[in-house]
């Protein structure tokens, strides 16, 4: 706690006080997902996918550590067969379902991704039949960026 001019105390975050190490932190954390998901995807996939998902790096300020975990949640959508689509979104919180739109249409955007887009408008579909307009509106109006 640091005292303010009145004498009231308040705390610093970390990012606050260094934001170069609370980026640095939160990519080395991106970074150790995406290699956790990796191993994940002889496996689970539906664990992969959900493992990728979680805690999504919204408060960065670097391309390059959205679009690692952006590669992570792509590889898990590429990994599945067409017949494993629908299990895996019906296993999804609504929460991660609202992710998973954000991040197809994240790697749908990005030109380097083209060889992935019929996958990934496979998983649109289903995603869209399972959630409905509702997770396109919030994907496409929510201000934190995947």
């Amino acid at each position: 706690p640091h005292p303010t001019p009145s004498g009231l105390y308040f705390l610093h975050s970390a990012h606050e006080r260094d934001p170069m190490s609370s980026e640095e932190d939160l990519k080395a954390s991106v970074t150790a997902r995406a290699a956790k998901v990796s191993s994940m995807l002889s496996g689970d996939k539906g664990a992969a996918l959900r493992t990728a998902l979680a805690d999504p790096p919204v408060t960065s300020k670097s391309a390059e550590t959205k679009a690692l975990n952006a590669v992570a949640v792509g590889d898990v959508i590429t990994a599945c067969g067409d017949g494993e689509i629908e299990a895996i979104i019906e296993g999804l919180s609504d929460t991660e379902r609202d992710v998973l739109m954000k991040y197809l249409y994240k790697i749908l955007g990005d030109v380097g991704q083209c060889d992935k887009s019929g996958q990934l408008l496979k998983w649109h579909s289903k995603l869209l039949k399972k959630t409905g307009m509702g997770a396109v509106v919030r994907s496409m109006t929510d201000r934190k960026t995947v």
